[in-house]
Formats: structure tokens, sequence, C-alpha cells
């Protein structure tokens, strides 16, 4: 899309920051793995102890809320560079191929955006709540700054996924190919 003097130098330059932010996104993609196996096996003894020993985990609930969000965020870069996220092609598939390319770049600018006012939304709120001393309203008085500052890495590494997805999309650079999850 864009044409430089020295092309090759920034190709291999812009492929270097697109490998490291790759990698970051496996990183988060890990993470949440790791959330959702301690979100499966937390849920697992919360059922055995309340169902055979009458006995509830009161944490359950609230570390169950905080696993659930970094789930869904800290693998959504991942995801992103996979192509694993669904997009419905109703009305681009009529486009040609270079109108499509700019829209795909608009759009990806434009949650890119999104996304980092989030996560300054996030990181603000996760140092007030250092500043406060805000604890959780469950009996465990966890320092709420622990799941909130997860939460913002999350969303941090959401940020690394768009930015990489702009960057190819920008400097031609395409990678192995992966199906796009399309719904036409």
């Amino acid at each position: 899309m864009f044409v430089f003097k020295h092309g090759l130098q920034y190709n291999i330059i812009m492929a270097r920051i697109i490998f490291i932010l790759d990698k970051t996104c496996l990183l988060g993609a890990v993470m949440a793995c790791l959330a959702c196996l301690s979100l499966a096996s937390m849920l697992m003894f919360e059922v055995v102890a309340s169902s055979f020993f009458s006995y509830s985990q009161p944490w359950a609930v609230e570390y169950s809320g905080y696993l659930l969000a970094i789930i869904l965020f800290a693998g959504s870069g991942y995801t992103l560079s996979q192509g694993g996220h669904i997009r419905v092609n109703v009305i681009l598939q009529f486009l040609n191929e270079k109108t499509l390319k700019k829209i795909d770049v608009v759009v990806t600018l434009f949650a890119l955006l999104l996304a980092l006012f989030a996560t300054n939304a996030l990181l603000e709120n996760t140092l007030r709540s250092i500043e406060l001393g805000s604890v959780s309203y469950y009996p465990t008085r966890t320092p709420i700054w622990m799941p909130q500052a997860l939460l913002s890495l999350s969303w941090c590494l959401l940020c690394c996924g768009l930015t990489s997805r702009f960057l190819r999309l920008v400097f031609n650079l395409s990678r192995t190919e992966h199906n796009e999850g399309t719904v036409d």
C-alpha cells in the first residue's frame, strides 16, 4: 500500500516488529489457556465441594469472573492473528479486492484506536485502585488492582494483535495463510 525509497529495508524491519508482536500475542494465548484451565479446575472443585460436602467456596464466584475476563481478552490478539474471529461478508463480498483492503485498513485502525482507548482507561482504573487501596466486596477482600492489572494486560495483548494486523495490511506483508472465519 505504501511505497518507500528503501522498501526492502522497511519490509525487513516491519517483519521483525510483526514477529515480536505475534510472539507477544502467543504469550497472551498461553495466559488465556492457563486462565481457562484454572477456571475449569476451580469450578469442578466447587461442584464437588458443594455436591458432596455441602460446602460452597465463597471465592469461586469472584475469581471465576476475573478469570473469564482474562480468558476473553488475553487470547483475542492471538485469535485475530490466526484468523479466528468471525467476519460477516454479506456486503463485502460484492467489493473488489482493492476496495476491500482499504476498508480493512480503516476498520482495523478504528478497532486499534478503540482498543487503545479501552486499554488506557483500564490502566488508569488500575492505578486508581492501587492508589486508593480498593478491595473487592466479596469475603476474600482481594485487592482489586490485581485482576484489573491482568485485564489491562489482556487488552494490551489485543492491541498488539491489532497493531500486527494493521502493519501487515499497510506494508503488504502476508503471513502463512489461515482461512479467516468468514460467514457469507
